[in-house]
């Protein structure tokens, strides 16, 4: 309390000590609170009190009890001063009563008649000892702040370290999970590369054998070609989701309006779905645009929509929710590794959920819990593989009922693309005349796409490393048409950009079934076919470099 508020408390009853005793003490600049009866008195012995002045007649009135219980509440740093202002010794003296009141109190007693001088040290001394009381509570109040501050610290301190110990095993935990993922990929990545060579291989010689025998009237002729057709087609998604997975395809990224996109793309989830499953579908009003591959993402939601059909085999709920999301977000802790703006696609289904162990092998390929023939296991893998090689996220999230799949994209700052032309469309040109350089060092490949080539009417000149296409002679070369993994000191997308300086009027499609970086074609002007490619895969290729490069700059066909 301040000292301005605070009062040296009187009690004399007669009315000349108090006149007195309120002069002498207002004189050394202390406020006087003078009593008229005893209750006042005990009121007014408070905490804030600077000291009591009682004259014997005063203590007369008191009761010795009440005023040592008054005093007996005080805290630990108080120890009031008492001023008794007693009668002389030729006056009946009750000496005991003023034993026991030294007992309960810091007693100063002065007998009367005093000097002014003795009761104005007396006043003095009372004051000095209370005011050093006062600065005793102010240093604990103030220890008992920071000690308050201190304990508050220790835990704040104590929470966060907790905080960012959890935060470094889930951090850990998921670089753990991210290697373990990345080596998975970098061996499905490598299998696939050898697999799509040699369904090349297959796929191209089923070509040519149907052209070759399209007289025959054997049906068991027809059938067996139908049947490696199948084959092949099978094993090329096969390994088309094992390279989404190892992210070593190209993407063709494009900035996609998500509202449109999703509401054509929500006619093929209703069909694979089926009548059993309700579909519903959440799109915030102002989405995104999102950088992604459009049949990519397509493939991903055909693959969670057909996951979460066979989660719910006796029907139920399919939800598709879209919306914005700017990364990191208290909100959504599983995109807590990104940052920057994404569009947040979200499909929740009401199926049997998965268990822990099985949601952090999901994404692996060839893992899944089906009957033997009822899936492949690489359905969730493509949804992984295709988000992070889009700069996204893919992840599994339980839900009191059911399972939520989602993906991350990140925001496109690019202008929505315009609607692609149709190559089908322009497939009347044909490639009947064109001379291709073809350079691939596998020769199997290399043999079954000559005869595909040559089967549309090409002429072929093959050669098997890019460092002998640029020693040739390029004068008498339509297009050319290259593979891009293979040894020699560059590659064929380092081909295509020593053609891009140094011919720039000559097309060039690259193919592959395996990029390990794929990234690097984002940056070419050039057409790409992934293996394993049919006749129309290149004749739509072909058609539309020669389209592209024609309106560019017309280019005569030698």
């Amino acid at each position: 309390m301040p000292e301005s508020n605070q009062a040296l408390v009187v009690f004399a009853p007669v009315a000349g000590d108090a006149v007195t005793l309120r002069a002498l003490i207002e004189h050394e600049g202390v406020q006087a609170c003078v009593c008229v009866d005893a209750a006042t008195f005990y009121a007014a012995a408070d905490d804030s009190a600077l000291a009591l002045v009682i004259t014997e007649e005063g203590l007369a009135r008191c009761s010795l009890q009440d005023l040592s219980a008054r005093l007996g509440h005080q805290p630990a740093w108080s120890d009031l001063p008492i001023v008794v202002l007693a009668s002389g010794e030729g006056r009946d003296i009750d000496t005991d009563r003023y034993t026991r009141l030294a007992g309960i109190g810091n007693v100063i007693l002065l007998t009367r008649p005093t000097t002014r001088l003795a009761l104005t040290m007396a006043l003095r001394s009372a004051l000095r000892t209370r005011r050093l009381q006062f600065a005793v509570r102010d240093q604990l109040d103030e220890l008992s702040q920071h000690a308050g501050r201190l304990e508050s610290t220790v835990e704040e301190r104590t929470r966060l370290l907790e905080h960012e110990v959890q935060e470094r095993h889930r951090a850990e935990q998921s670089l753990a999970e991210a290697r373990r993922l990345e080596s998975l990929g970098q061996l499905t990545g490598g299998i696939a590369h050898d697999f799509n060579n040699i369904l090349q291989v297959v796929a191209g010689s089923e070509i040519l054998l149907r052209m070759l025998l399209a007289k025959s009237d054997d049906p068991r002729v027809t059938r067996a070609l139908d049947g490696i057709r199948r084959s092949a087609g099978h094993g090329a998604s096969l390994t088309q989701q094992l390279l989404a997975y190892a992210r070593r395809q190209p993407l063709a990224s494009v900035a996609i309006d998500m509202r449109l996109h999703l509401r054509a793309t929500s006619e093929m989830i209703l069909r694979t779905l089926g009548p059993e499953v309700r579909f519903h579908m959440e799109l915030a009003s102002s989405l995104w645009a999102v950088l992604a591959d459009p049949a990519q993402l397509d493939a991903a939601l055909l693959n969670i929509a057909g996951n979460a059909r066979d989660a719910m085999p006796d029907g139920g709920a399919l939800t598709l929710q879209v919306r914005n999301w700017v990364l990191p977000d208290p909100a959504l802790p599983q995109g807590d590794r990104l940052s920057g703006d994404f569009v947040g696609v979200f499909m929740t289904d009401e199926g049997e959920g998965m268990s822990e162990a099985t949601a952090q092998q999901a994404f692996e390929p060839f893992f899944t819990t089906k009957p033997i023939g009822k899936g492949t296991g690489l359905g969730l893998s493509q949804v992984y593989g295709f988000a992070i090689q889009s700069h996204g996220l893919a992840f599994i999230r339980h839900e009191p009922v059911g399972t939520t799949i989602g993906i991350l994209l990140p925001r496109s700052q690019e202008q929505v693309a315009a609607a692609v032309v149709d190559p089908s469309t322009l497939r009347a040109d044909g490639l009947a005349g064109l001379r291709v350089l073809y350079v691939e060092d596998d020769p199997a490949v290399a043999d079954a796409t000559v005869g595909l080539l040559q089967s549309m009417e090409a002429g072929v000149r093959v050669i098997d490393s890019a460092d002998a296409a640029i020693q040739a002679d390029l004068r008498d070369i339509d297009i050319v048409f290259s593979d891009v993994m293979m040894p020699g000191t560059m590659d064929g997308i380092e081909l295509a950009r020593w053609l891009a300086e140094r011919h720039p009027e000559l097309p060039v499609v690259l193919t592959s079934g395996y990029m390990l970086s794929p990234e690097r074609l984002q940056a070419l002007d050039v057409q790409f076919v992934r293996k394993p490619f049919t006749a129309g895969d290149i004749n739509d290729a072909f058609v539309k470099a020669l389209r592209k490069n024609d309106a560019a700059g017309p280019r005569q066909r030698r």
